[in-house]
C-alpha cells in the first residue's frame, strides 16, 4: 500500500517524527536511524520548512571541504574520543585522550580496573594509533 497509494495518510509513519532546522547533522542521521526511515520533514513553528533525506546526509558528508576534515594527530583525537564515548560512555572529564606523533595519553580516573583496560583497548583499536600510555587511575572506593 505505502509504494502505490496516492494519500500521504497512507504512506507518512505515524507519529510523524521531525526536525528543527537547527538539529545538527548527527540528530538528524540518529532519527533517520532510530526510527527507520528514509526522509525527515524539517518543522519550523509548526510548518513545514523542508524535508532531509539519507542521501541529503550522505552527500554533506562526502562533499566536506579537505581544510574541514581533521588530519593527523587532531583526527586520531577525535577517533579515540569518539570511540571511548560510544563504546564505553567514558567521557571527559571523567578520561581526557591526547595524542603527540600518533602516540595516545589516556588521563582521567575511572571505577574499575575492567574499565581502565577498555578505554586502553579502545584507543589502541583506532586505526593510525602507534601506541597508548595508560595514565588512568581507580577512583578510591570510600
Amino acid at each position: 500500500m505505502k509504494a502505490r497509494s496516492w494519500r500521504v495518510k497512507d504512506v507518512m509513519s505515524t507519529p510523524v517524527v521531525s526536525a528543527t532546522p537547527t538539529a545538527t547533522a548527527s540528530q538528524l542521521a540518529e532519527l533517520l536511524q532510530a526510527h527507520d526511515i528514509k526522509h525527515l520533514p524539517v518543522v519550523e513553528n509548526g510548518r513545514l520548512a523542508g524535508m532531509i533525506s539519507r542521501r541529503d546526509l550522505m552527500r554533506a558528508l562526502l562533499d566536506v571541504p579537505r581544510q574541514c576534515i581533521a588530519s593527523g594527530d587532531e583526527a586520531l583525537g577525535t577517533a579515540v574520543r569518539s570511540r571511548l564515548e560510544a563504546e564505553l560512555e567514558i567521557t571527559p572529564p571523567m578520561v581526557n585522550a591526547t595524542v603527540s606523533n600518533g602516540v595516545v595519553t589516556l588521563r582521567g580516573e575511572v571505577e574499575t580496573e575492567l574499565e581502565r583496560s577498555a578505554a586502553r583497548v579502545a584507543a589502541e583499536s583506532v586505526r593510525g594509533v602507534g601506541g597508548v600510555v595508560n595514565k588512568i587511575t581507580l577512583a578510591s572506593a570510600w
